[in-house]
């Protein structure tokens, strides 16, 4: 039953540094594994291992440089069980008005960044290991303004489905979370932030909102199940099926805003 354990295991989360990334990687290490966390900000680094129980080593990459990620995996971190990526650069507007430059960073920052990590991560990769992506329910309901965003997202469900086959024996599956209570949502404000959650909890067939330790705890089922591999799990709290609207960026680039939340409160 070892392949349902992470005991002796170790598991590298890019994006570790907060949020769903930290989440996953302190649950890895309570069960067992050792981590190793990267992200660009080597202070959320190093306020993120004090938080991990067990063995952590970090490393300041930014993802979307392919010279630091090819340098991360050939010389720092070597041979690992587990790859898990949250990291993400978030952003949007209006189809008009976001610019080209803008559009193809959101790319960079969602698509392109993932690509290149496992492009470089998986000649060290254990063949009975795994990697878990990263999407959203945007995928599935669309909204203005993240046209962009959520064609990134799309391509990378495909890019999970298309390296299961690819890369097999090694497992590749894709999450796609729901609302979720962490900081991207800073870019609404607190008032509205605190307001759209609220409306969640009440449309929401669960009535509340996950918390990263929610999505956590299927990427680490992801990781320990050794026979599930090009699937895309949906871990929203019922969200789709709900009367809960997709965030919107229709009020201008980089600018969210809520259907349920007054834009200027």
């Amino acid at each position: 039953m070892n392949n349902f354990s992470l005991q002796q295991k170790r598991v590298v989360v890019i994006g570790g540094s907060e949020g769903i990334g930290l989440a996953v990687a302190q649950g890895a290490s309570v069960a067992g594994a050792s981590v190793a966390i990267a992200s660009r900000s080597i202070e959320k680094l190093t306020r993120a291992a004090a938080t991990i129980l067990g063995p952590v080593e970090t490393y300041s990459v930014d993802f979307t440089r392919e010279d630091e990620v090819a340098n991360l995996f050939e010389h720092k971190i070597g041979q690992f069980d587990h790859l898990v990526i949250t990291a993400f650069t978030f952003g949007g507007g209006p189809i008009t008005e976001l610019s080209m430059s803008e559009a193809r960073a959101i790319f960079e920052g969602k698509f392109w960044g993932a690509y290149q990590v496992i492009k470089y991560a998986t000649p060290y990769l254990s063949e009975s290991g795994s990697i878990t992506l990263f999407s959203g329910n945007m995928v599935v309901r669309p909204s203005g303004g993240l046209a962009a965003a959520t064609a990134a997202t799309g391509a990378l469900e495909t890019l999970g489905r298309s390296l299961a086959v690819e890369l097999g024996p090694i497992r590749v599956n894709v999450i796609s979370p729901g609302v979720t209570d962490t900081p991207t949502w800073a870019l609404m404000g607190e008032t509205r932030r605190k307001l759209m959650f609220e409306k969640a909890r009440e449309l929401l067939p669960v009535k509340r909102i996950a918390q990263p330790e929610d999505i956590a705890h299927a990427a680490l089922s992801l990781m320990t199940n050794p026979f599930i591999s090009g699937t895309v799990l949906l871990v929203d709290g019922g969200e789709v099926l709900s009367m809960f609207p997709q965030p919107e960026m229709t009020a201008g680039v980089g600018k969210m805003t809520h259907p349920l939340v007054d834009i200027n409160a």
